[in-house]
C-alpha cells in the first residue's frame, strides 16, 4: 500500500542487488517511491530490476562501484537528469570479513574500509547538494558490530563503527539545513546464499546460512529502515541484545569484555 510520505520521492539504494537492500528497494517501490538501485554486478542488478517492474515499481538500475568517487558522481548526475531530484540516499553496501587480527591480511582491512566507510561517504557527498535543495533523507546501514570492537570481525567493526562517527558529524553540520541523518545498527540478518565475505587472506568466501531463528528476514529490517526514515530517528537499534550491548558496553565496558573474552575460550576450546 503506498504512503504519502514516500510517494513520487526519488530514492538511490547503494548494494541493493540482494538482501537488506534489495528489500529497502521493493519496500520503497510498494510505498510509491521512484527507485534506483545499484550494485557492482551487473547480472543480478538486472534480475532485480526486472522483478520491481513487473510488479509495477518504476525503477532505474545503475550498475558501477561506489567506492569511486567519479562514478558516485555520475550516478547522481543520471538521477537528476532522469528525475530532476534526490530525496534519499540509503547507504546500504557493505561487506564483512573473517579472522583474528593477527591473521587477516593487511589487503582485507583495506577492501573492508573502501567498501563500508568509503563506500558510504562518496555517496553522499556526490549526492548532498541534491538532497539540500530537496531537504532530503541520508540514512546509514551499519551493523551491532558498529556499537563495538567484537572479537574475530575487527576490520568489519572498525569500518562499521566509523559510519556512526560520520552519521553524527553530517547531523550536526546539516541541522540547520533540513536535511535528516540517521543510522541504523541491523542486528542478525538471514543471508543471501550470493553472499560472499573476506577470508584472512583476502579471498572472497561464502557465508555460511544464518538458521538461527532470532535472525531477521531482510524484508523485516526493510520495514525498520523505512519507519527510521518517516519517522527520522537519528539512531535505530531495533534488536534488544543490541540495546543491551550499547548499555552495557557505555556503562561498564569491562564487564562486557570479560563476557566476550569468556566467549571466545569457548569457541576456542570447542573447534580444538
Amino acid at each position: 500500500m503506498k504512503t504519502d510520505f514516500f510517494r513520487d520521492k526519488v530514492a538511490v539504494i547503494t548494494g541493493s542487488s540482494m538482501g537488506i537492500g534489495k528489500a529497502t528497494a521493493i519496500s520503497l517501490g510498494h510505498a510509491g517511491a521512484k527507485v534506483i538501485i545499484n550494485a557492482r554486478n551487473q547480472d543480478r542488478l538486472r534480475m532485480v530490476k526486472q522483478e520491481m517492474r513487473a510488479s509495477g515499481i518504476e525503477v532505474t538500475a545503475i550498475a558501477g562501484d561506489v567506492t569511486d568517487f567519479s562514478f558516485c558522481e555520475a550516478l547522481v548526475e543520471q538521477v537528476m537528469a532522469n528525475y530532476g531530484r534526490l530525496d534519499i540516499l540509503i547507504n546500504n553496501v557493505g561487506i564483512s570479513s573473517r579472522g583474528e587480527f593477527q591473521e587477516l591480511s593487511p589487503e582485507v582491512f583495506r577492501e573492508v574500509m573502501d567498501t563500508n566507510y568509503l563506500g558510504a561517504v562518496y555517496p553522499s557527498k556526490a549526492a548532498l547538494p541534491a538532497l539540500l535543495e530537496h531537504q532530503g533523507s541520508l540514512m546509514f546501514i551499519s551493523s551491532l558490530a558498529g556499537i563495538r570492537g567484537i572479537q574475530g570481525i575487527s576490520a568489519y567493526c572498525a569500518a562499521k563503527m566509523s559510519l556512526s562517527a560520520i552519521a553524527d558529524a553530517l547531523r550536526i553540520e546539516l541541522s540547520d539545513k533540513g536535511v535528516y541523518v540517521g543510522i541504523t545498527h541491523v542486528g542478525y540478518t538471514q543471508n543471501s546464499p550470493e553472499k560472499r565475505i573476506y577470508g584472512p587472506s583476502g579471498k572472497l568466501i561464502p557465508l555460511s546460512e544464518r538458521k538461527n531463528n532470532s535472525a531477521k528476514a531482510p524484508e523485516e529490517v526493510a520495514k525498520i529502515v523505512l519507519n527510521n526514515l518517516k519517522r527520522q530517528k537519528a539512531i535505530s537499534i531495533p534488536d534488544f541484545l543490541g540495546k543491551v550491548n550499547r548499555l552495557l558496553h557505555a556503562l561498564t565496558p569491562r564487564l562486557v569484555d570479560r563476557i566476550l573474552i569468556r566467549a571466545n575460550r569457548k569457541v576456542k576450546r570447542m573447534s580444538n
